[in-house]
């Protein structure tokens, strides 16, 4: 009886928490399906008919730039599991003077506030001719990202067992061998994590994106979302309705990830 008179209150308050955390995501979806009229009318509860037009509208506006968004974090996620995790093995495998001082480097570069190299980064995209190309938006991001990913490869890869490297050696296993067939597949968990952190970063990227595109042709979709319009009736519900549409994307991969980036982000935690 006593725990349950000190549950009570602590799930009362988790409850009134969880409340908070998710009725801006009931407004944004009940608002999505009404006209202006209905919002005016009723602007906290669900109303009848729902407007699907609405999210119709929606999608003609910002489905190609769905589809740029998802290319350029695709990009950036593969970009950066490929460097870290060759800088990773590097530093797990191979003893080279000032390795550590050089792993030093890389670490501090994760207490670099993004903003602060934002000018450099874009007179660096502008003299190498980058602006408003998929090059400008991959790039820099995918620079920035792969100081944490290294860190994450290297504290995983120094988790794999060394006589399992040296049982490959001895069969005559090269590094490109012992990398590819041994170390990778064993590393699917910090992978998925690296992978879901950097998708998540390029998709989510507001910034980078502002300064460094002007037209339509790889403007992603963050930026499209604020451009999206209706007609009189529609309102605003019209770019409601966008925001609904563009998190659909990273929905379905939280769905699907959440168990292999959770595995990823521990195991990098602990192994070393």
């Amino acid at each position: 009886m006593r725990n349950l008179r000190t549950a009570v209150p602590h799930y009362a308050v988790l409850a009134l928490l969880l409340g908070l955390t998710l009725f801006p995501f009931y407004m944004l979806l009940v608002s999505s399906f009404k006209y202006t009229d209905q919002m005016i009318h009723d602007f906290w509860g669900v109303t009848l008919p729902l407007h699907i037009d609405n999210y119709a509208s929606a999608f003609r506006q910002i489905g190609p730039f769905i589809a740029y968004t998802v290319f350029i974090s695709v990009c950036i996620a593969a970009g950066v599991i490929f460097i870290s995790a060759l800088a990773g093995y590097s530093f797990m495998r191979f003893r080279y003077p000032g390795k550590n001082v050089l792993f030093l480097l890389i670490l501090s570069l994760m207490m670099v506030p993004g903003f602060l190299i934002l000018i450099p980064q874009f007179l660096l995209i502008q003299k190498l001719g980058m602006l408003n190309t998929y090059q400008g938006q991959i790039f820099p991001p995918m620079a920035f990202g792969a100081s944490m990913a290294t860190y994450l490869m290297r504290t995983f890869f120094e988790g794999i067992p060394r006589s399992l490297l040296e049982a490959a050696e001895t069969e005559g296993a090269g590094e490109l061998q012992i990398f590819g067939r041994i170390v990778m597949p064993l590393s699917l968990p910090v992978l998925s994590a690296v992978a879901i952190i950097n998708f998540l970063a390029g998709w989510n990227n507001y910034i980078w994106p502002l300064v460094s595109t002007t037209g339509e042709k790889v403007k992603p979709v963050i930026l499209a979302l604020g451009t999206v319009t209706g007609s009189m009736d529609q309102g605003v519900s019209v770019k409601l309705a966008g925001y609904v549409i563009s998190s659909l994307p990273l929905l379905a991969l939280f769905i699907v990830a959440t168990k292999p980036f959770i595995s990823g982000i521990t195991s990098g935690a602990v192994k070393g």
